[in-house]
This record gives structure tokens, sequence and C-alpha cells, in this order.
């Protein structure tokens, strides 16, 4: 439990430290660059973070490729990858449909559909699954899955990492108007970044649907050791999940409004029997793909 709350620590020094600094960089910057208040707090926070995690890292041994989550040799990780990047996108192809099929999402009138819309559509989600994936995935199944695994075990670790995975997904964009902005903007943005866990049961169905990726992704981890099958189901699933989000918005649909929360009309308590399916699909056909997967001695 040290090295979680250790993790969990340095995630709010972060936040803490982006407060305290914001405001005078924003001053600063305001004298040569018309950067908005959120968007200086931000790029501080994640360079806080980022620092972090490098003194983390070293403090908790995690160093080698391994640790990371990398112990398959490169041409192996990435084709397990690229599977599993398949399979994400099928599975996640499939709520799709649900969430179109029930008329709980219609496109977007603002989305034309051409080829090079299409395409264009298809290349955000690819990148954003990417990076969302392998930014993710190195930090949550890859670093802090090790650290806590050395002390507690590995089905710890899945059980510790999957629920901060869900709460890090509540962070709100909140904006504060140029003219409202004063010294204690930081620590106001920072009070209000996590808002809809204030109203937790409003967000309960979002909160089970990420929660239940998290258990997923990490249930991979254990089994294989490594986090190529989580980048690349996680990376498939972002890739569809981007897409909704670009080309279609939420509608009316009561006989099936009570499957989708209220949060971002994506997610929803429809997760949680696909998400069980999934995991019980993993776990009963582990035989067949857990040996191309696991890291082993490589």
């Amino acid at each position: 439990m040290r090295a979680f709350a250790l993790f969990v620590g340095l995630f709010v020094l972060a936040g803490v430290l982006a407060a305290c600094v914001a405001y005078p960089a924003y001053e600063l910057t305001s004298t040569f660059a018309g950067w908005p208040f959120h968007r200086v707090a931000g790029r501080i926070a994640m360079l806080a973070l980022a620092l972090e995690l490098v003194w983390f890292c070293r403090h908790m041994h995690v160093r080698t490729k391994r640790d990371f989550g990398y112990g398959l040799p490169w041409r192996r990780f990435i084709g397990q990858g690229v599977v599993w990047g398949v399979v994400g996108v099928a599975t996640a192809g499939l709520g799709a449909a649900f969430l179109l099929g029930t008329g709980l999402r219609v496109m977007n009138p603002d989305f034309i559909l051409s080829v090079s819309s299409a395409l264009h559509l298809l290349m955000l989600g690819i990148s954003s699954g990417i990076a969302v994936a392998l930014i993710e995935e190195t930090v949550m199944r890859g670093a802090m899955h090790t650290a806590i695994e050395r002390e507690s075990g590995s089905w710890a670790a899945a059980l510790l990492t999957a629920p901060l995975f869900a709460v890090t997904h509540f962070f709100a964009k909140v904006r504060i108007p140029p003219d409202e902005i004063a010294w204690h903007s930081g620590f106001d943005l920072l009070a209000r970044s996590f808002e809809p866990l204030a109203h937790f049961s409003l967000v309960l169905d979002s909160f089970l649907s990420w929660l239940a990726v998290g258990l997923i992704l990490s249930l991979t981890r254990v089994l294989t050791g490594n986090i190529a099958v989580a980048i690349g189901l996680h990376a498939g699933w972002v890739v569809i999940l981007r897409m909704l989000q670009e080309a279609t918005a939420r509608s009316s649909a009561p006989t099936y409004d009570a499957w989708v929360g209220k949060l971002d009309g994506l997610l929803g308590y429809w997760m949680l029997p696909w998400a069980a399916a999934i995991a019980l699909a993993l776990w009963l056909t582990r035989a067949a793909w857990v040996p191309p997967a696991h890291a082993g001695r490589a």
C-alpha cells in the first residue's frame, strides 16, 4: 500500500504545485502569449507530475523496460498490440452499434459524411487511441502496477490501480473567465477540477464503467506480465469512443435512456454487461491467448 499511497500523493502534490504557480506563470506568459489560464495551469501540473513520476520510478526501482510493462521483444509486442487493437475496435464497435441502434446517439448535424471527413475521423481516432493508451498504460498498468505488485502482489495491484484509473477520467474541463482571474484562481481551478465526483450518485454509472474497463485492462496485465494486450485493447476502445464523440450527439430515447449516463452521453450501465462479457471471454480463453502475449523471460 505504500507505493499506492505515494503514487496518489504525487498526483495531489502536482495539483497543489500547479495551483501555487499558475497565477504568476499566467501573468508572466501573458506578456508574450495569449494562453488561457486553465492551459497554463494544466501544463504546469503535467510538467510537475512528469518530474514526480521520474522520481517515483527511481525511488521504487522501476527502471527496466520489463518494469514498465514492455517485457516482450519489440516485434512480438507490436504484433500483440495490433492484434488486440483490432479486438478493441471490434468490441467497442458492438457498444457503438447499441448506442446508435437504440437511438441514444445520432449523427451530429454538423458532421458531413464524405471520404475526406471519414478519413479525418479515422485518423483522429487512431492517433488519440495510440497516444492515450501508451501514456495511461505505461503509467498505470506499467510503472504503478509493478511498484504495487512488489509490495502487495499482482491482484492487489490490479484492484488498486483500476479505481484510480476510473477517478482520473472525471477531471473536469474547468474554465475561468479572464476578468475573474486572481491570485487564488489556481486553487479555484484545482477545487473545481473534480466537481463531477462531488455529486457521486449522478456519475456512479460512468464511474462503474471506467472501473470495469480498468479491471479488464488490469486482468490482461496480471495474466501476461506486460501491457501489450492492455495497450491494444485500450487504443481500440478509444478509437471508437473518439469517433463517436466527434461524429455523433446524444439524443432523447426514453426507453433506453437509463442505460447511458448524464456525464457524457456515452458511458453508462450498458457497459457493465458489455465489460462482464469481455472479461468472461478473456478468462475462459486465456489458455489460447495468454502464451503468445506472455513476457516469459524475454
